[in-house]
């Protein structure tokens, strides 16, 4: 076939190879891309998206582009915007469907959701939280341990048992496997599994929560609803996959949907870069992905921009090494492939491969940074940021011998997910560990029996947080010890029947206005992980149950969120921050798992865990197997086999300079191909002189998302509530205002979704107390502090009375919960219309408020104003029509003509809002944080941080007969 692209493309982008051009050119039809590393599998994705806009195939809103990650989705969006800026394509690529399929079907499952058994407020349960809800419904979901003491006969204690159960829930689920079918068999394991999925799927429906398999399930379901499922694939045109190879089976089957009748399925990927099947992938989606079509179009990218050629011609030695071959199916175990070096680039003649061999731990990590000192000191690098250390676990016990050889030689070491958030380094969490440990008593003989599983190791770790708390000065008469012995007294003097008003957060709030904490919070990295603590005390309260304390459950409190909360945190680890506008900060050697540099590339990449025994999990896929869609694929005596070679395939194609493997034992048989005749440290030293100085890449920050509620708005109510609840991700203890405001507002969203979807009035006006309640529960069940029965009255009052005031209008209702987008120089503006109405061919666009009318005079009008101008500039872009009216509507009030505020749509004042918003994120960028305007009173004493800006003097007290808050300024 021709590969001609459009001219603009021609110009731009004539650097393209041949295969690049082919997989740009096939826009129509199935395509499967593999793509060695290093090919420009972006480049393709993004050049391939802009030749079928500028072809006229589609608009921005029928095209799906998914990654595997979050980071990627931002990544491949900011690109095609690029592109399109270059290209000169102007059409509104905010509407492009760009995320990971998680977030794509999160996307689906919230517009239709009640075409499910999803609630509103649904929660979606992630790693940390999927465990923490087993451990909740413990003895609902787990029968009773049997005769020997096990979990359905297999595991000993609860917490084996619920990681356990954790990997056989998500295989179950992600291969759809029929949980009635388990429940059947003879195996007395497999039986128990299966009532106990039973189980826990009742619990997820009943409590208004999804795992991620789960979430993946629903909208598979939606996808093969009759009418849903068609209105979905009727508005998805083009389906372009990243990553294939790590994907799941539920995820395979979805996309196949999604992608037909017209079969405008792009899958890329790399075969030999399969690692996640720990996470229920699967290469075989990629090496079967054929045989779902006739004819299907394949195209392979294996030209390497990345690496030296002696790197690669390394790593091709190794894969090469491997028998791939499948006697039993026409599909092998591996696409027969050789990477090439690029031709055009300079390949100079230095050892782009050699080794390090240690004679034990330490002489092997004192080598690593050997090499790291002489390359700077060299100059063949610029910064040591430019090194990486590729490991197959970053815990302790692996990287803590090179981190320590590193910084002996003066050399800062960056492992943020070591998982070492509870080290004693981060002292401002032992401090805060030991308050609470006084607060709830968790010391001496008040701890229990420490005869459970590691429950005396993190009584050791909670004693040494004792003293170091102590040693920071928190005795005797002390403020924070004051404070202390007060909050104590007050729960130890409860009685039965009494309450304390109190979250543990409202404790930790309190506690950070004193010192030592006071003064970690002006150091970011101290108070980012202060904001963890938050984070993590606000699970626990939510995952417990525990909203306050009272006379009942101060024992259990103490109980649970020591012996099982912390101890759970402990045992597995916590990472800490890590800044993803800088993940490899300036002047460290970055420590990394293989599966964390997947994706990545370094001039200088050191490989480790040559001698290592890496294991591949297998019994899950052994006991479920036979209840699986599809014959098994790869053999089980193979797979740890495989499992290995694509891992360190994977590490090894992350060099682009220079690729050094180092070992202390000899190492695994497999690594033969690559391992043996290589030059060794030290005695490459000279030889490495002849290779060229490797620059330093400036690295671009992917342009960050700014909305008017969750950024602008506060940002302009406080820069200090910005800068902790926003940029440092503090929890807030109290939501009572947010969860009123997102009960109305979510009523007031199913209301129109079921006008669209064409229900008559009458049955809309039933309906409206039963979506109510159902909303009451969702935001209940995802942690909301609720409101009292007064305020939800008032609240199912304001829906009721909105729909009886506006039926005359409900036929106009054309979109709800409308995402607009506008990308600007150096961020990008989100916000969400509320509603978007129309007649006569015009246009309104509606804010919903749930309060009363303001004062005319109020500031805020203002900048609603100024929000409501931008988002119908950028409705004025996708309608080719500008709104007619822009309009506020205060549910809080009784009548329609008091609840209806409307605005003129003025063009020539778009500019100046814009511009507004425009120095409002510049201040945001440039992490000004200042209090210039005070806040109102009632900002300042409903904020947790209340007690904290008195202490730093933001806020004071006015002395009166009523006390009250007064706002000052930082200057």
């Amino acid at each position: 076939m021709s590969f001609e692209l459009p001219h603009a493309i021609e110009k731009h982008y004539s650097f393209l190879n041949e295969a690049q051009r082919e997989a740009v050119v096939r826009t129509d039809g199935p395509l499967l891309i593999i793509a060695g590393p290093g090919s420009g599998k972006t480049l393709v994705l993004v050049v391939r998206t802009l030749n079928i806009l500028l072809q006229g195939k589609a608009v921005p809103q029928v095209i799906v582009l998914c990654t595997f990650t979050v980071k990627a989705a931002l990544e491949l969006r900011d690109r095609v915007a690029q592109a399109a800026r270059t290209l000169g394509y102007t059409g509104d690529l905010s509407q492009l469907q760009v995320g990971t399929i998680h977030s794509i079907c999160n996307d689906h499952l919230t517009r239709f959701r009640h075409h499910t058994d999803v609630g509103a407020g649904y929660e979606v349960l992630d790693d940390l939280t999927q465990p923490l809800f087993l451990f909740e419904n413990f003895e609902e979901i787990v029968a009773e341990p049997d005769v020997d003491g096990k979990y359905l006969g297999k595991w000993s204690t609860r917490w084996t048992t619920i990681r356990g159960l954790t990997e056989f829930f998500n295989k179950i689920t992600e291969e759809l496997v029929d949980p009635e079918a388990l429940t059947t068999s003879g195996d007395p394991f497999v039986q128990q599994l299966g009532e106990a999925y039973q189980r826990y799927e009742k619990a997820l429906w009943e409590r208004d929560r999804l795992d991620f398999a789960h979430q993946q399930k629903v909208f598979y379901n939606l996808l093969h609803d009759p009418e849903i499922g068609g209105q979905v694939r009727g508005e998805v045109h083009y389906v372009m996959v990243d990553e294939y190879q790590d994907t799941n089976y539920v995820q395979e089957q979805l996309l196949l949907k999604l992608a037909q009748p017209q079969n405008n399925l792009c899958v890329v990927g790399d075969d030999d870069q399969s690692l996640y099947r720990f996470r229920g992938a699967t290469v075989r989606n990629i090496l079967e992905f054929g045989r779902h079509f006739d004819p299907c179009s394949q195209v392979r990218l294996t030209v390497n921009y990345r690496s030296h050629e002696h790197i690669i011609a390394a790593y091709n030695r190794f894969m090469d090494g491997c028998e791939w071959s499948n006697p039993s199916s026409d599909f092998d175990f591996r696409y027969a492939k050789t990477i090439e070096p690029n031709r055009a680039d300079d390949h100079p003649d230095y050892p782009a491969v050699f080794a390090i061999w240690g004679a034990d731990q330490t002489d092997e990590a004192t080598r690593l940074a050997d090499v790291a000192s002489f390359l700077k000191e060299s100059e063949v690098i610029e910064d040591y940021n430019q090194v990486a250390l590729l490991l197959h676990s970053v815990r302790g016990r692996h990287s803590d011998p090179y981190v320590r050889a590193l910084e002996e030689r003066g050399i800062p070491a960056f492992a943020p997910r070591a998982r070492k958030y509870f080290d004693h380094e981060n002292v401002e969490v032992q401090w805060m560990v030991g308050c609470f440990a006084v607060l709830v008593g968790w010391y001496g003989g008040n701890r229990g029996d420490l005869r459970g599983y590691a429950l005396q190791n993190l009584a050791d770790y909670v004693d040494n947080c004792l003293k170091v708390l102590a040693c920071s000065g928190v005795v005797n008469d002390h403020p924070l010890a004051r404070v202390l012995q007060q909050r104590v007294a007050e729960i130890e003097g409860l009685q039965e029947g009494e309450t304390l008003n109190r979250h543990l957060t409202d404790y930790f709030y309190e506690f950070i206005a004193y010192e030592p904490f006071a003064g970690a919070m002006r150091n970011e990295n101290r108070a980012r992980n202060l904001a963890t603590f938050s984070q993590l005390l606000a699970v626990f309260q939510h995952y417990y149950g525990y909203t306050v304390i009272t006379y009942r459950n101060r024992g259990f409190i103490r109980l649970h969120l020591f012996n099982s909360f912390l101890r759970f945190l402990y045992l597995g680890g916590i990472n800490e921050y890590e800044d993803p506008d800088r993940p490899f900060p300036r002047g460290h050697v970055r420590v990394m798992t293989i599966h964390q540099s997947k994706g990545l590339e370094f001039p200088v990449v050191v490989v480790g865990s040559l001698a290592a025994n890496i294991s591949s999990a297998k019994q899950a896929d052994r006991l479920l197997g036979p209840f699986y869609h599809r014959e098994p694929f790869e053999p089980e005596r193979r797979i740890t086999e495989f499992d290995r070679m694509r891992l360190h395939y994977v590490a090894f194609s992350r060099a682009e300079k220079v690729l050094v493997l180092t070992t202390t034992d000899t190492p695994k048989a497999h690594f033969n191909p690559i391992w043996q005749g290589l030059p060794q440290w030290p005695y490459v030293k000279r030889a490495l002189l002849a290779a060229q100085h490797f620059a330093l890449k400036e690295q671009v920050p992917l342009k960050k998302r700014f909305s008017f509620t969750n950024h602008l708005k506060v940002y302009e109510t406080c820069p200090r509530q910005y800068q902790f609840f926003r940029e440092y991700a503090f929890t807030p203890s109290r939501s009572a205002e947010i969860f009123f405001g997102s009960l109305v507002h979510q009523t007031i969203e199913d209301v129109h979704r079921w006008v669209l979807e064409g229900q008559s009035l009458k049955l809309v006006e039933k309906a409206i107390p039963g979506l109510f309640e159902a909303n009451f529960r969702g935001l209940v069940n995802a942690g909301y502090r609720p409101i009292s029965a007064a305020q939800r009255e008032i609240a199912l009052h304001q829906v009721s009375n909105y729909f009886e005031q506006n039926q005359d209008r409900m036929g106009q209702v054309i979109e709800t919960e409308v995402d607009v987008s506008l990308e600007k120089e150096h961020y990008i503006l989100t916000g969400r219309v509320d509603l978007l109405l129309g007649e006569d061919d015009k246009l309104e666009l509606l804010d919903f408020k749930s309060q009363p009318r303001p004062e005319e005079d109020d500031r805020r009008l203002g900048h609603y104003y100024q929000q409501l101008l931008v988002y119908a500039h950028i409705l004025e872009q996708r309608y080719g029509k500008y709104p007619e009216r822009l309009s506020l509507y205060w549910t809080g009030e009784s009548c329609r003509s008091d609840a209806l505020m409307t605005f003129p749509y003025e063009p020539d004042r778009v500019d100046e809002a814009g511009a507004y918003f425009d120095s409002v994120v510049g201040q945001i960028l440039a992490r000004d944080f200042a209090v210039r305007q005070p806040p109102e009173r009632k900002v300042c004493a409903e904020c947790d941080f209340q007690r904290y800006c008195r202490g730093q003097g933001v806020i004071g007290i006015v002395k009166s007969s009523n006390a009250e808050l007064k706002c000052t300024t930082d200057s």
